[in-house]
């Protein structure tokens, strides 16, 4: 997720959309990104998850390096390509750690987990598309990720181990994406599209928020804790 959200802040900030905040999520997703990569070296518990968490760092110090100079469209595409090899590292690091426990649980917490990543995978195709940026791709990576997105919430949904609440849950998380999935897709053309961008910001940072809330819940349910 978070290499999702840095980029897409990256090209708000690039485009002059809904600055100021994005400017925040930016600076603040970096921080977080590089604690969480600490706290997963410090457990490595198998060969596949050590050779996996040593591909991801080097892909990090690679993506972090081209964030250095302030965002422009030169650096936008520069980071389309290292971006895409950095989020496909830290699916290949959270595979390699699901990988460790058979339990449904976290399988489901694995998928839950990506369901916060497309929404900052869907805005961030967005705003490239905005800039006039990589037309085609993103828009087939749009498409392609709204598919996942929604081909995923029944799973959750309709899973025997998943209790009612979490079950509830997922309704919410569909009464938010409606509004957003609406925005992303109202229209193909750039210039209009640039017209809905800050409505799109403002909506992925909800549905984010949103698909957090549903993987503490499966966490919480795993871990045995009452909400």
């Amino acid at each position: 997720m978070l290499s999702q959200r840095i980029t897409k802040t990256y090209l708000q900030v690039g485009q002059s959309i809904a600055t100021a905040q994005a400017a925040l999520i930016l600076h603040a997703s970096i921080k977080q990104f590089e604690s969480h990569l600490g706290t997963l070296q410090a457990f490595q518990p198998t060969p596949a998850v050590r050779s996996a968490m040593a591909h991801l760092a080097t892909q990090w110090r690679y993506f972090k390096a081209q964030l250095v100079a302030p965002p422009s469209e030169q650096g936008a595409n520069m980071l389309y390509d290292a971006n895409e090899a950095l989020q496909q590292a830290a699916h290949r690091s959270t595979v390699a750690y699901e990988n460790v426990s058979t339990a449904p649980l976290d399988h489901l917490i694995g998928i839950a987990g990506r369901q916060r990543m497309l929404t900052q995978r869907m805005a961030k195709f967005y705003f490239y598309r905005t800039w006039g940026l990589y037309d085609a791709p993103s828009n087939m990576e749009l498409y392609l990720s709204r598919a996942h997105f929604t081909a995923v919430l029944p799973a959750i949904e309709n899973s025997p181990f998943v209790s009612e609440r979490v079950k509830a849950h997922v309704a919410q998380v569909r009464r938010v994406w409606e509004p957003y999935q609406q925005v992303l897709f109202a229209s193909q053309n750039p210039a209009q599209m640039r017209n809905e961008a800050e409505r799109v910001a403002e909506l992925s940072e909800v549905v984010l928020v949103t698909t957090d809330e549903l993987v503490a819940l499966l966490l919480a349910q795993a871990q045995g804790i009452a909400l």
